[in-house]
């Protein structure tokens, strides 16, 4: 009898450090990442920010992200009635502008790019 196993292996390499601007407290996915296409964007910045997110060059509505203020998080994914309603496989280009809202200005933008599995 013979059995043959066939499986399917993803590696990240977890070593590699990541530049983010100061202001920036996280990203997910990761810069570079592959990632199922169940995946959010998340963006983590200091209270009394507000950001600009862009998709493969299209400008998410503000009403589609989710903004948890007293944590400074941004949540976004595509779903059913959004700019778009799934990820395509392969490269995802993403970028961000933000400013603050309150206090003394503090503007800028960080682009990063990641893939969605097949």
């Amino acid at each position: 009898m013979l059995t043959v196993f066939i499986g399917v292996n993803f590696y990240q390499d977890n070593e590699e450090t990541v530049d983010l601007p100061s202001v920036i407290e996280g990203v997910s996915p990761l810069p570079n990442y592959q990632v199922p296409q169940q995946t959010s964007i998340e963006i983590n910045l200091p209270v009394d920010y507000e950001i600009v997110l862009i998709v493969n060059n299209y400008i998410i509505p503000s009403s589609e992200i989710m903004n948890v203020e007293a944590t400074g998080v941004f949540i976004w994914k595509p779903g059913p009635n959004k700019t778009f309603e799934s990820w395509n496989p392969g490269e995802q280009n993403i970028r961000i502008t933000w400013s603050k809202i309150v206090g003394l200005p503090d503007v800028g933008e960080f682009s990063w790019k990641f893939y969605i599995n097949n």
